[in-house]
């Protein structure tokens, strides 16, 4: 089977470091697991390919430079260009990531009478008009309704995002198909060498991954360590490594001094070395933070996937699909979302109990391998497909 790869989205570089481009990844390493031939077809390609994808066929169609108010149309162009060029290669089944301005996966179904899958990963529209700026809402409005109403298959990687879809478009045929994650790629450190003397200083470290973005709730894991280090039995014992970059880096330095929180950022780093920098710290967090009045925590955390893959004692907020990720005292702890002095006690019950950190990783570990596999997620969006094409 050939599988064109769409994604149309300029935030999105295929081979890049955010979560989004390992996302796009597994879902192609996936596919070829299942034997096709995968071709992707993107506007902006990235620069850090990984070597096992040196040989993926890529076709890049950057959009013309434009002004903002015309960039949005400059990026429909190169999502038409895209579908253009699938057009051309043929296919036996296109799938598109969901971006706002394209609706390529429409034109190539259309066109070819293929099956079609768009995979929806959060509710665009609005992410852009609360974080970012959307000029022509009506253009990203009908891209939606175009794809949607053309895919055999709506993918939705949690349940808001599936009821964001639907109120657009109820007609659309959706399937909720959450992340997932490699652990191939992501292995299990090992708990040989006690925990607190992999830094050689005596001292534990909790990790943060992931793009720094309001959302993630950085500060409030500062925070919480800054509680959890003025506890005076256990005064000055957790540091901070965050892994990634993005927006809110200067802020969250300024906030990290201000709190007397020793803390290492890392930047962007290739996936791959995600898990060995993961593996040299004794926890790691995702500190959701509780979502606006009216608004839904709609993620499927990549990050948390990836910290039980890697063995890891996971503190997270319980919010969204995080709960039904972690079993709470099994394979992690939560903490209701802005429970900065619950976060802290999480933190020195971990540094006070190395049996309880090596039993939550291991059984992380073996909840990824058992229930969160990228190949899993493939076969629910496929058995998706298949029902819907025997109906018709």
């Amino acid at each position: 089977m050939r599988v064109a790869y769409i994604c149309a989205d300029p935030g999105v570089p295929v081979f890049g470091t955010k979560g989004s481009s390992v996302h796009v990844q597994e879902i192609v390493r996936a596919w070829g697991r299942a034997g096709a031939d995968v071709t992707v077809y993107c506007v902006r390609a990235g620069n850090d390919r990984p070597a096992d994808l040196t040989g993926l066929p890529v076709v890049e169609r950057p959009p013309r430079k434009a002004e903002p108010a015309v960039r949005e149309r400059a990026i429909e162009e190169a999502a038409s260009s895209l579908a253009d060029a699938a057009l051309r290669n043929g296919c036996d089944l296109v799938y598109e990531r969901y971006s706002l301005f394209s609706a390529a996966l429409a034109m190539v179904a259309g066109a070819l009478g293929v099956p079609a899958v768009l995979e929806v990963n959060a509710p665009l529209i609005e992410e852009q008009q609360r974080y970012r700026q959307l000029f022509d809402v009506g253009l990203a409005e009908s891209m939606l309704r175009r794809n949607a109403l053309a895919a055999d298959a709506v993918a939705c990687v949690s349940e808001p995002v599936l009821r964001w879809v639907k109120q657009r478009v109820p007609e659309a045929r959706t399937v909720l198909a959450p992340n997932g994650v490699n652990t191939d790629r992501i292995t299990a450190r090992t708990w040989w060498q006690p925990s607190g003397q992999r830094a050689g200083h005596g001292r534990f470290t909790v990790a943060f991954t992931g793009t720094l973005k309001p959302w993630h709730g950085v500060p409030d894991l500062l925070e919480s360590v800054a509680l959890a280090n003025a506890d005076p039995e256990r005064a000055g014992l957790w540091t901070v490594r965050i892994i990634g970059d993005g927006p809110g880096r200067p802020d969250l330095e300024r906030l990290a001094t201000r709190l007397g929180v020793e803390t290492e950022f890392t930047g962007a780093v290739p996936p791959d070395s995600v898990p060995g920098l993961l593996h040299e710290c004794d926890a790691a967090a995702a500190p959701y933070l509780q979502p606006a009045p009216g608004q839904d925590h709609y993620f499927s955390p990549l990050k948390v996937y990836e910290y039980l893959a890697s063995g890891m004692p996971v503190i997270a907020t319980a919010l969204g699909q995080i709960p039904s990720i972690i079993e709470h005292g099994r394979t992690g702890l939560t903490v209701p979302a802005g429970d900065l002095a619950g976060f802290a006690a999480a933190l020195n019950r971990l540094g006070a109990d190395a049996a309880l950190r090596e039993r939550l990783g291991t059984q992380a570990r073996a909840a990824a391998v058992e229930h969160h596999s990228w190949d899993g997620v493939l076969s629910l969006i496929t058995a998706a497909l298949a029902s819907r094409q025997e109906v018709a």
